[in-house]
């Protein structure tokens, strides 16, 4: 694996898209805050309308909020608002690398529980993407084994 010479493990990164779409970042604030004052004149109440601004942040937060990362032999570890999951590589059968995302996903095969248990991780390159893929891969292949 030729990308393992040129990375040392442990690697962290903060992944926060907002921050670096900050386009899209705007435009997302600006349709909650115009579904929200929608919300309110519709159900003629104010409290109606914070109710969705909050709905509609939190449905979004891991746009918006940073989250943590960090991969070493062992696994992967994913802090986003004060919690922490962790995974060894092992526990994943399946990656797919898009530009700088990966799909870790404990399925040999695409299903719908993909949504619920499988990762998406977010990384600051597509050089990245492509190592932690390789390297969820090999782990794979070694227990496989």
């Amino acid at each position: 694996m030729e990308a393992e010479d040129t990375k040392k493990l442990p690697i962290t990164w903060t992944a926060h898209r907002a921050l670096e779409q900050p386009a899209k970042g705007v435009i997302s604030i600006l349709i909650i805050i115009l579904a929200s004052f929608g919300t309110a004149v519709f159900m003629q109440s104010a409290l109606w309308g914070i109710f969705s601004v909050g709905v509609l942040f939190l449905g979004l937060a891991r746009f918006f909020l940073p989250i943590e990362y960090a991969i070493d032999n062992i696994g992967i570890r994913e802090k986003f608002l004060g919690v922490e999951r962790v995974a060894s590589w092992r526990t994943f059968k399946r990656t797919i690398v898009a530009g700088k995302d990966v799909l870790l996903s404990p399925y040999l095969e695409r299903t719908m529980m993909d949504r619920f248990r499988a990762w998406q991780v977010h990384t600051p390159d597509a050089g990245t993407a492509k190592y932690l893929a390789e390297l969820a891969s090999k782990h794979t292949k070694d227990e496989a084994m």
